[in-house]
């Protein structure tokens, strides 16, 4: 039975909304002016209940509704909000912060594919999101963090976005090393709790000394965290700003964005370097990895399974390590192109959406440790096949 439902006997305002706009009715604000913020319309149904409208940037697209939006009023109330998706299911369980930093969980029903919340407000704001917020500027301090706390680190631009936007990479690079491990993440604007794993991950890499000497000793990195900045932008729930999924833009290469990266990749390759690995960090409903197929021939073949069985036997008695192989050679994907491109392997790293945020880290740094301790064990000829 639904928490919060009051049926809907009239329609008191309708109040569509564009990106960084403010929805207001009576003592009651919804604001749409940050970084990632996504609110299509407002309706008033009663006194302090209202029915928010998500859309996607543009369809089809694959139903991972994001929203995300400030509320304030003049007095203290006590307001329902009715959640719709454009006749989707949501995805994600709501949070709550009182300054767009700090966030936990708030408590909601559902009734059909529309959620309800209720939420205590007065003058001071507070955000409601469908996952954390990690915006552009986010990256932006995190990786000047970078750059200040390690010895050689470069960030440099790659180009621009659709709309504008730096792509950004973080490079760690030793002229006498020729191996490349290549690290992106953010092609899907929601999946944010790949976005922490991303993070723990390359910390382990970057700020880790007994872990960063040994890898740097032999490898370079290329690290490229936020693929999309216009989608994280505008909150979109799956696209660029041309409506394009880029993870499945790594055969036509139609995007500025995937265009980018390769070509940052193709770079290394002709100044003397290889791709020896890469990995892709995305959010689905569960903890899984996606890996290429051991028929595939990649070099060295059992890079992959060993990696995976040493993270499982370090972490299972809280994680379970699941790896799913598959090839999908005409669909566009980051670890497909790898794969086939540079015959090594790919991965892409998913992180469960409501995957507890203190084991998100804990995993992430276990697989960086595994990963490097497999890297290092492979000679470097196994990896020296014919790259395009």
């Amino acid at each position: 039975m639904l928490r919060y439902f009051i049926p809907i006997l009239f329609l008191l305002t309708v109040s569509p909304l564009s990106h960084a706009q403010a929805c207001k009715f009576d003592d009651v604000t919804f604001d749409s002016d940050f970084s990632g913020a996504r609110l299509d319309s407002c309706e008033k149904l009663a006194k302090h209940q209202y029915h928010i409208g998500i859309l996607p940037e543009n369809e089809p697209v694959n139903p991972s509704p994001w929203f995300s939006f400030k509320l304030h009023s003049e007095d203290a109330a006590k307001v329902q909000i009715k959640l719709t998706f454009n006749g989707n299911n949501p995805r994600y369980l709501p949070k709550l912060s009182t300054d767009g930093i700090h966030w936990q969980n708030i408590a909601f029903d559902t009734k059909g594919q529309a959620m309800w919340l209720s939420v205590n407000t007065n003058t001071k704001p507070v955000w409601i999101s469908a996952q954390e917020i990690i915006d552009n500027q986010e990256y932006d301090t995190w990786l000047n963090a970078l750059q200040a706390q390690r010895p050689g680190i470069s960030v440099e631009t790659l180009g621009q976005s659709e709309k504008g936007r730096p792509i950004k990479a973080l490079v760690k690079q030793s002229a006498q090393n020729k191996e490349w491990l290549v690290i992106i993440g953010r092609q899907h604007p929601p999946e944010v709790t790949g976005a922490m794993a991303l993070f723990a991950f390359s910390e382990s890499l970057l700020l880790d000394d007994t872990l960063g000497d040994r890898f740097f000793n032999r490898f370079n990195l290329l690290l490229v965290p936020d693929v999309n900045p216009d989608g994280v932008e505008t909150g979109n729930w799956r696209h660029n700003a041309n409506g394009v999924d880029l993870n499945r833009d790594w055969k036509n290469f139609a995007q500025v964005e995937t265009r980018l990266v390769r070509d940052k990749m193709a770079s290394i390759v002709e100044n003397g370097g290889k791709i020896v690995f890469a990995i892709d960090f995305h959010s689905t409903f569960h903890d899984v990895f996606y890996t290429m197929p051991q028929e595939h021939d990649l070099a060295p073949t059992p890079l992959m399974t060993d990696w995976l069985a040493d993270l499982e036997a370090e972490t299972k008695w809280v994680f379970k390590t699941v790896n799913k192989s598959a090839s999908s050679p005409d669909r566009g994907i980051f670890k497909q192109y790898i794969a086939d491109h540079y015959k090594v392997h790919g991965v892409t790293y998913e992180v469960g959406d409501n995957t507890n945020r203190q084991l998100i880290p804990y995993v992430a740094k276990q697989a960086a440790k595994a990963l490097v301790d497999n890297l290092l064990k492979v000679e470097p000829a196994a990896f020296y096949v014919t790259q395009k």
